[in-house]
């Protein structure tokens, strides 16, 4: 430095102490000097320090030698933001530079060298021209609302801002197994790397890498150790790739998306290339989630205005925070009569009535659906015509996604017509309960009423069962009478000549009393299971009754005065004539028997039109009936006594004094007869016995008596030849003893089909089947119809203790004769079927 002239020295000392970048070219070479501050900016050449300044840049030869010479020329040359591509760091690089180039002057003045006075500003100019590629690259996806063409955009912009080959952007499945590019961009010769890959073909190191979100930079896949030989040939099958920028994007903890910047030759990636990779990267992501969700807003928007269009049910508006209308669907104006453009930017209390304005209550509404979330109403509302409808409103605060209040949605519904109908239901339910009050207490009266017919029926079953166990007691008692009442005859007229000791005679007298007694008591045993055989006729029950006078006060002997009520008019009545005088006198004497000494007996009668349904199984039918009733005001009737008193041999007199079958009797009567009986009885004040008989529909019959023609036997007329049937032996023994007697001649059968073969045998030699009704095997009707498909001609009298008389119906009284028989009577029967000629009409057996 002694050698150096003063100008170099002083250039020299005066670069040393500059903090500006500056280095010197002296001489003819141009030997290079330079200060620390100049030292950065060469990067990998500590060696430049002395060596000529041509050598020390090569790469920028083309850009420094033209400065150089002009200002070896003594011309300075001054430059902004100058590009260099510097291999500063092992590896070329692009910097940027301010610099001035000037001569060095010696003391005469002359032209000996070039002074450099550098400021690098790569960091500038790129942070400039990052913003500016920011800047497009907004502006590029502001406005695409494609998603596809979101991806497009951006990797063609950060291709073509980082010289790249190809720029792709890609998203992962559900399962991050897959990847797919739907879009990319390609600047040279590699293919499009659009379609679907498989994330683990780049080998689990990369994969590992990326899951933690670090960029994977890859200058050349041949050379870096991460990359194994399956990633390698993957690399190779995306088109001859040999350097990636990858920037991966986790989003939720998951990988989600990757942005690749590739290269077909090695490439080394600055942190300025990932930084506006990654930045490309999170601003595509922003972009693509904006577009889909711009698209679904769109989608939404689309689907709600297409809703709000067409639900013209719903009346639907927005409100803003000053309650004016902001949207006003079509059906807010079929509801209201409101248009959109009459009502927007109008206040929102347009349809509610004045006194709810007056009181602020769309203010209250606004304010509680704001605290609370919403705001609920059933109220009236005012149409546009002034016309009031019922509406359910239903009020909600509308907020961003900040929360802040933006305004209200209103949602109304026209519940006119229901409310029209829950005032029409709630009168209709109060109507119904009073209906249901009168049908449950019409209920509960029917419960009563059928629980009265349930005992009603119980009562009936139970009369009728036993009803049907004295028909049969009663029909074996005739049986037994049958016989003893024969044999007793037979034995008078056996005994009736001289020398018989009288009073053999008189016990007969009383044996025969005695069968006559049982006999009655079968007649009312019949006449309570209403098996007995009822000749019912039009009578005047008026004459009945009054001719019945003396007959009845001689039966009270004194002891109760009896009278007689009988209505005038009475209608006539369908009743046997015998049955309802025996009847009377039952009545008669059953309540002379409860009356006390001196006591009152009233007989009456009347017309009656019932129209009440029968409340006791004894009790009549409703219809038009002749009503005979017998009152006392003796003891009366306990309750118990009275569910009793119409069952066969209950009776409440002393042992001796009756039989309890007097009212036994009336009840089958009455019954038999179509009719019923009532019986009115209060304890210690008396008993009214009313006894109901069908109305006759045509006049009383006024029938002179006839009396029986004297009965003759068969002698004398040939001897009529008698088929006796009857399954009692004792019965059949007796019976065929009478008729031998009077000169009958008979042939005896033990069932009906030993009947018909008796019948078989003797052919038309017997003149007259006489035969019990009810018998084992084949019953009298059942044999009647065989005899009359063989000899229709033939006679048959049917014998019978108690029969179903329906049986009967077209056997005339004259062909049945009733056990216990009296001999006269069935004599007198059997005679007058055979005729005196023995040539009488056959009566047609019933079928």
């Amino acid at each position: 430095m002694a050698g150096w002239p003063g100008s170099l020295r002083a250039l020299v000392a005066m670069m040393l102490e500059s903090e500006l970048p500056i280095a010197l070219g002296w001489g003819p070479e141009l030997t290079c000097l330079y200060n620390d501050a100049y030292r950065p900016l060469l990067g990998s050449k500590p060696e430049a320090l002395g060596r000529p300044f041509r050598e020390v840049w090569p790469e920028a030869r083309k850009l420094t030698e033209p400065v150089i010479q002009r200002a070896l020329l003594g011309k300075p040359s001054c430059f902004r933001d100058a590009r260099f591509m510097l291999e500063r760091h092992g590896y070329p690089e692009r910097t940027y530079f301010d610099y001035w180039i000037g001569p060095v002057r010696d003391e005469s003045g002359q032209v000996v060298g070039l002074i450099n006075q550098a400021i690098e500003t790569t960091q500038r100019v790129q942070a400039e021209r990052r913003q500016r590629f920011r800047s497009r690259l907004g502006d590029a996806l502001r406005d695409l609302d494609d998603p596809r063409a979101v991806m497009a955009a951006a990797a063609r912009r950060l291709g073509r801002h980082l010289r790249a080959d190809r720029v792709g952007y890609a998203e992962l499945d559900e399962t991050g197994e897959y990847f797919t590019v739907e879009r990319d961009w390609v600047g040279g010769d590699m293919p499009s790397g659009v379609g679907r890959h498989r994330l683990s073909e780049f080998g689990p190191q990369l994969v590992a890498e990326a899951l933690t979100g670090a960029a994977l930079r890859i200058s050349d896949p041949f050379e870096d150790p991460r990359v194994d030989t399956q990633a390698v040939e993957a690399h190779q099958a995306l088109g001859g790739l040999r350097a990636s920028l990858t920037v991966p994007l986790v989003k939720g903890g998951r990988l989600a998306a990757l942005l690749s910047v590739q290269q077909c030759t090695p490439r080394h990636w600055t942190d300025e290339d990932e930084a506006i990779a990654r930045e490309v990267a999170e601003r595509t992501w922003s972009a693509v989630e904006r577009a889909r969700a711009e698209a679904a807003l769109r989608a939404t928007s689309n689907r709600l205005k297409l809703i709000l269009e067409s639900t013209t049910g719903y009346g639907i508006l927005t409100i803003d925070l000053e309650g004016r209308i902001t949207l006003w669907n079509p059906g807010a104006e079929r509801l209201m009569g409101w248009r959109e453009d009459e009502v927007l930017g109008k206040p929102a209390d347009i349809f509610f009535r004045p006194e709810e304005r007056a009181q602020g209550i769309p203010e209250l509404e606004m304010k509680r659906a704001a605290e609370t979330g919403r705001a609920a109403d059933d109220r009236q509302h005012v149409r546009k015509d002034g016309t009031y409808f019922f509406a359910s409103g239903l009020m909600m605060p509308l907020r961003n996604g900040g929360g802040r209040l933006l305004g209200y949605l209103k949602v109304l519904r026209d519940r006119t017509l229901e409310h029209q109908a829950k005032e029409a239901l709630e009168r209709g339910v109060a109507e119904r309960t009073a209906e249901l009050a009168a049908t449950n207490r019409q209920l509960l009266a029917q419960i009563e009423e059928r629980e009265r017919v349930e005992a009603t029926l119980r009562q009936m079953q139970r009369l009728e069962a036993v009803g049907q166990l004295t028909a049969g007691v009663a029909h074996d008692f005739n049986n037994l009478l049958t016989v003893i009442s024969g044999n007793i005859g037979l034995l008078e007229r056996a005994l009736g000549g001289p020398g018989v000791d009288p009073q053999l005679c008189q016990r007969l007298g009383y044996m025969k009393d005695a069968a006559i007694r049982g006999a009655r008591l079968t007649a009312q045993l019949l006449a309570f299971s209403r098996r007995q055989r009822l000749e019912a006729k039009a009578v005047d029950l008026n004459g009945i009754v009054a001719g019945m006078r003396d007959l009845l006060q001689s039966s009270m002997g004194g002891s109760v005065q009896l009278s007689m009520d009988l209505q005038p008019g009475l209608w006539p009545a369908l009743v046997d004539p015998t049955q309802i005088e025996l009847v009377i006198l039952n009545l008669a004497i059953n309540a002379r028997d409860a009356s006390p000494v001196g006591g009152d007996l009233i007989v009456e009668t009347a017309n009656v039109s019932l129209r009440e349904p029968a409340a006791r199984p004894e009790e009549p039918c409703p219809g038009d009936y002749v009503m005979v009733a017998v009152t006392d005001h003796g003891s009366g009737m306990a309750p118990e006594v009275r569910a009793r008193a119409f069952e066969p041999f209950f009776t409440t007199k002393e042992v001796g004094k009756g039989s309890g079958l007097g009212l036994a009797q009336v009840y089958g009567f009455a019954k038999q007869s179509r009719g019923g009986v009532r019986i009115d009885t209060r304890l210690g004040e008396g008993t009214s016995v009313r006894v109901y008989l069908p109305r006759a529909a045509s006049a009383v019959e006024h029938a002179g008596g006839t009396v029986p023609a004297p009965v003759r036997g068969g002698h004398g007329q040939g001897r009529r030849r008698i088929l006796l049937i009857d399954d009692d032996a004792d019965v059949r023994e007796v019976t065929a003893a009478i008729l031998a007697e009077h000169g009958y001649e008979v042939l005896e059968a033990g069932s009906g089909g030993s009947a018909l073969d008796v019948l078989d045998r003797e052919g038309t030699d017997v003149d007259l089947m006489l035969m019990d009704y009810a018998m084992p095997g084949m019953n009298g009707s059942e044999v009647a119809r065989e005899v009359h498909a063989k000899r229709p001609s033939l006679p048959v009298l049917f014998l019978t203790g108690y029969a179903d008389f329906a049986a009967f119906k077209e056997v005339g009284d004259e062909h049945i004769v009733s056990k216990p028989y009296r001999e006269e009577e069935l004599l007198a029967k059997v005679q007058a079927v055979l005729g005196d000629g023995g040539n009488a009409s056959a009566s047609r057996p019933a079928a």
